[in-house]
């Protein structure tokens, strides 16, 4: 029978038995390397209670807690996506952050740029003299 995939959906290579986890959404027992991680903020405070507290200047604890799910709540909570054949054969890591693009509503401040100025010239050197510039 054909392999949907190489690696048989685990991460443990060749390493033997390892040991099982619980699903934190269905609590099914899951192996180790095939349970999918995902670390969130979580704050006891709601958000809009914590925003004005921050603003008058106190500290309002986040913490991370780290969830383990297996594939089918991994999908779907939308944590993966269901991928084609060949995106299933690259070599990319699905739980990329965000890419955060800062939008500038000014633009960019440049510096002036120098123009050299050359010193005046005296007499002398005017008229291809070659002793001591003369004073004027």
């Amino acid at each position: 029978m054909p392999k949907k995939r190489k690696n048989r959906g685990r991460h443990k290579g060749d390493k033997g038995k390892e040991p099982m986890v619980y699903c934190d959404n269905c609590g099914k027992l899951v192996p180790r390397s095939k349970a999918v991680r995902v670390t969130v903020p979580y704050s006891p405070v709601p958000g809009d209670l914590a925003r004005e507290l921050e603003k008058q200047g106190a500290i309002v604890p986040r913490y991370y807690v780290t969830k383990t799910y297996c594939i089918n709540c991994a999908i779907y909570l939308g944590i993966l996506k269901v991928r084609a054949e060949d995106d299933r054969k690259r070599r990319e890591s699905l739980m990329r952050a965000p890419v955060r693009r800062e939008v500038t509503a000014a633009p960019p401040i440049t510096k002036p740029t120098q123009t050299q100025t050359t010193p005046p010239q005296t007499q002398s050197a005017q008229q291809g003299g070659q002793g001591a510039p003369a004073k004027p």
